[in-house]
């Protein structure tokens, strides 16, 4: 009678059934356990700096409130220049649709330029300066504080000529040199020129074309030049003011400290009655003058 094996213990037997898997298995397995710890170790690093994180970095952006409505821009200076030469190579005061009256200033810069200038800061009053090109040579840091506060510039001549004594040559170097002077001193080329002593012709008007300027003249003045004191220049602009006005004052060409004395109360005396003060390009803008303008008379600038 054959004799009958005991059978082996099942801890062999699993272990001889390890044995015979193929060796890839094992470090499948392997492979496999070191990735999903590494995979953890990685999840738990970056909920570590997450908490770590200052809160300032983990704050939602908050959504932006909409943007108040914004009025529509004023049309462009040159805009409105070239809107205005369109019809008329001259303007002497603006349509009477709204109050508006521009301040200008005539034959600096001067040692009177920056303090009119610091007055004009001081009250929010816009203004229109046209400048004498000789007078650069000296006094060009009235010119730099006239840019940095946004006063607009205009070209007067390069020494105050009369130009109905000049011919066309004559007449175009005076506007021209002055313009590039105005020029390389900072200035944008001026668009707007003003005669001296209000006296032009019809070679004035060609070389303005040509330039592409329009001629400032002026429906209000004082008369500051002749130095009449300071209460006369304040009433005599008060009882001519006109919505469109443009008044004629200046900041050279003599002793200017009457005009400075009295532009405080002359522009508080504007605002009382209610005018705006604009420059002129503003004026061409809001109140462009008539087609039909007269022509107005010789005066004195």
């Amino acid at each position: 009678m054959r004799r009958q094996r005991s059978p082996r213990p099942l801890i062999f037997a699993v272990e001889a059934g390890r044995r015979r898997r193929p060796p890839w298995r094992r470090w499948a397995f392997v492979v496999l356990a070191a990735l999903l710890a590494s995979g953890a170790a990685a999840v738990v690093a970056t909920a570590g700096r997450d908490r770590a994180k200052p809160t300032t970095t983990t704050v939602a952006r908050r959504t932006p409130p909409p943007r108040a409505r914004q009025p529509k821009p004023a049309p462009r200076r040159t805009s409105a220049i070239d809107h205005v030469l369109a019809y008329t190579p001259f303007v002497a005061r603006g349509t009477p649709r709204h109050r508006l009256i521009a301040l200008t200033f005539d034959d600096g810069p001067s040692p009177y330029t920056s303090k009119i200038v610091d007055v004009l800061v001081r009250m929010h009053a816009p203004a229109t300066f046209f400048i004498v090109g000789q007078q650069l040579t000296d006094f060009s840091s009235g010119l730099r504080d006239e840019l940095r506060h946004g006063f607009e510039i205009g070209d007067h001549t390069e020494n105050h000529a009369w130009l109905i004594r000049l011919g066309a040559g004559g007449q175009y170097t005076q506007i021209h040199t002055a313009a590039a002077r105005l020029a390389r001193a900072g200035a944008p080329f001026p668009r707007l020129f003003r005669p001296p002593y209000g006296a032009f012709d019809a070679r004035t008007y060609a070389i303005l074309r040509r330039l592409k300027m329009l001629m400032v003249l002026w429906s209000i003045d004082p008369g500051d030049w002749r130095r009449p004191g300071v209460r006369a220049i304040v009433q005599e602009v008060l009882s001519a003011a006109r919505p469109g006005g443009i008044v004629e004052l200046h900041d050279g060409g003599g002793d200017r400290s009457q005009t400075l004395a009295a532009l405080p109360a002359l522009i508080d005396g504007l605002r009382r009655r209610h005018y705006q003060l604009v420059t002129v390009a503003q004026l061409l803008a809001a109140d462009p003058p008539p087609r039909h303008q007269p022509v107005p008379t010789l005066g004195a600038a």
